[in-house]
Order: structure tokens, then sequence, then C-alpha cells
């Protein structure tokens, strides 16, 4: 860019502000995802510690059957695979009946789900949330909060990076140090143009290369850590 090629310093500072500009719906969205996953967290783990080892019989007394097997239960608890078949999986997968319209996959649907609610709660003493899938339920609690931890891993490299960069778009507008705004020399934390640019740049590429490092590890690490609260699990028992 020195050299005047491809636009030159001007094309780059447009394209890095370009990029910054970008980046900040993907910073919202990181922490969306981030809240996300604490939630489901928190939901998950009051699910386990109220059914856990729980009759049906004894939670119906509390409870409506239409409560006890809503969708979030039944997706959960009852029919984890379940696949409605106005999804795109399903679809692919089964061979639906063309001639029969979508009220009718709708009632057919529905009468194969109370059909599998109906003959669970003709078991004897049946179990809501056994043992085993409370031991699962209990991993994915532990799995959501470590993917909510590093959704804010990933929201606080890329704000860093954000940030570093934009010192480097600032401080190519303003470039006289004597002639700045006081807002302006707080956000370059008192330091020089030159300083400040220097730093900036390698604060944005310092993060952008422990970034890729912590989304090819990230799988590994969240697998072993859900191993690892199985084990536990177990032996606690």
């Amino acid at each position: 860019t020195e050299a005047g090629w491809i636009g030159g310093l001007p094309a780059l500072i447009h394209a890095l502000t370009a990029a910054e500009l970008g980046l900040l719906p993907l910073l919202y969205v990181m922490l969306k995802n981030a809240s996300k996953s604490f939630r489901k967290s928190e939901t998950i783990a009051s699910m386990n510690h109220k059914y856990s080892e729980k009759k049906i019989k004894e939670l119906m007394e509390k409870e409506s059957v239409k409560a006890l097997f809503n969708h979030q239960n039944y997706t959960t608890l009852v029919n984890p695979t379940w696949t409605p078949f106005w999804t795109k999986s399903a679809m692919a997968l089964s061979s639906l009946d063309v001639t029969l319209t979508g009220e009718k996959l709708l009632v057919k649907e529905s009468e194969k789900i109370e059909k599998e609610i109906s003959e669970k709660l003709k078991i004897e003493n049946a179990i809501l949330l056994g043992s085993d899938l409370s031991q699962e339920l209990e991993s994915a609690v532990k799995t959501h909060k470590m993917e909510g931890y590093r959704e804010y891993l990933y929201f606080i490299l890329n704000f860093i990076a954000f940030y570093g960069y934009m010192l480097g778009v600032l401080t190519y507008y303003f470039d006289d140090d004597k002639d700045q705004h006081y807002v302006l020399q707080h956000l370059k934390l008192g330091y020089t143009n030159k300083d400040a640019e220097w730093g900036g740049n390698f604060a944005g590429d310092l993060m952008w290369t422990i970034e890729p490092i912590v989304i090819l590890m990230s799988p590994f690490v969240l697998k072993r850590f859900a191993s690892i609260a199985s084990v536990k699990k177990v032996k606690k028992d």
C-alpha cells in the first residue's frame, strides 16, 4: 500500500472501516448466543432438578398432562429424536403420502404423539426422567454453560480487535496529535498517534490469531469436558 498499489493507504483504510462496521452486528450476535446458551443451561438444569427420578403419577397430581408433556418436556424427556413432518430433515428421510393434506398430516402426527404419551402413562410406576437421562442432561447443562463462556470469549477477542483496528482508522483521519478532541485522546488511552496505531494493530492481529485457535480447539475441549463430567457423575452414584 505504501507504493500506491490497489488504491494505496486510503483504500486500505476504507476497507478497514467497512470491516469495522461489519463486525458490530457480529459482536451483538456473540452476546446473544452467549445469553441463549446460559438460558438453555438453566432451563435444562431446572428440568433435571424438577423431574429427576419422579414418578409420572405423582407429577400428574400437580400438573395436567398438557403441562407435563409440553413441547420442551416431550422433545427432551420422552422423544429427543422427534422430527415432525414439516421439518426439512423429516421430509428428506421419510416418504410422506403425497395424497395427504397438511391438515391430515398434522392430525396423524398428533395421534402418534398422543399414542406414545398414553403408552407411557399406562406403565405402572413409570419414571419420567430416569438416572441415565438425568446424567445426560447434567452433562448437557455443563456443555451449554461452557458454550456460553466460549461465546463471551469470542466477544472479548473480537471487541479488542475492533477497538485496536478502530484506533488505526481514527489516527488516519485525525493525524495531528496536538489538535485533537479530548474524547479521541481518551480513546487512544493517552498514547501518541504512532503508538496508538501500532498498539491497536498489534492487539487486533493478536486477537485474530488467538480466535482461530479457540475455534479449532473448542469442540475437543467441550467433548473432553462433557466426558469428564459424565465420569464424575458415575463415580458419585
